[in-house]
């Protein structure tokens, strides 16, 4: 059984429990005592359990709010990472994408190397310096309100620019994604700029690293019938 799996059944197990003994979460779930310790140090980092003396406990989720940019891409680097390069193997030579504002665009952005000819619209100051410095020529940076804690550039005149664009492929930052699959972020001015770029996309994914997932945002802008997430 992969990590993500059995950590799925634990928490699911644990719902609507009070304390549950870690001797007999490893018994009634057949997960050996070393592998469900590590389940539990990491569930706990992502702030889905709370460890108590001789047992552990489930943890409501916790309602995501917006975090300053220099915080987030400090978090979970290796994961977002990951997704990054996940996130570019979708992307074929000449095609014309947008990449969002947002911890996991930002890397998306840092990894992409300028060998397929591709042009690229993305809604962050952060994003388009880390494609300059990889020698893309093609780029596009929406005009519109500057949001200081995001780096994004939002609002009526970004939204009528992108009435403007068709993507091939969009990749969209996403603050969270609760158990039914409904993806949301934290105002509707970022979800405004999502819809749009979703409705003018033969392809959009959504970039979450597992801090986002099972947890709820203020507003819900898809779910996964309308975007894949990566």
């Amino acid at each position: 059984m992969i990590k993500k799996q059995r950590q799925s059944i634990i928490l699911n197990f644990l719902k609507g429990k009070k304390i549950v003994a870690i001797e007999t979460l490893s018994n009634e779930l057949k997960i050996p005592l070393t592998t469900l310790r590590r389940d539990l140090a990491e569930l706990e980092e992502l702030k889905k359990i709370v460890k108590l003396h001789g047992g552990v406990e489930y943890k409501e989720p916790a309602f995501i709010y917006e975090d300053f940019f220099e915080k987030k891409i400090k978090d979970n680097v290796k994961e977002k990472e990951t997704i990054a390069k996940e996130a570019i193997k979708k992307i074929k030579k000449n095609d014309s994408i947008f990449i969002d504002s947002g911890s996991n665009g930002y890397f998306v952005a840092k990894n992409l190397k300028a060998d397929l000819n591709l042009q690229i619209v993305t809604n962050s100051i952060y994003n388009i310096l880390e494609l300059v410095k990889n020698g893309h020529d093609n780029v596009y940076l929406l005009g519109g309100k500057f949001t200081n804690v995001t780096g994004a550039i939002l609002g009526f005149e970004a939204l009528e620019a992108l009435k403007n664009y068709n993507f091939d492929i969009a990749f969209l930052g996403v603050n969270a994604v609760d158990e039914n699959g409904n993806i949301y972020t934290t105002s509707p001015e970022h979800a405004q700029v999502k819809i749009q770029v979703i409705k003018n996309s033969r392809e959009s994914y959504g970039l979450a690293d597992s801090s986002k997932l099972d947890r709820k945002s203020f507003y819900k802008f898809a779910d996964k019938e309308s975007i894949k997430l990566i």
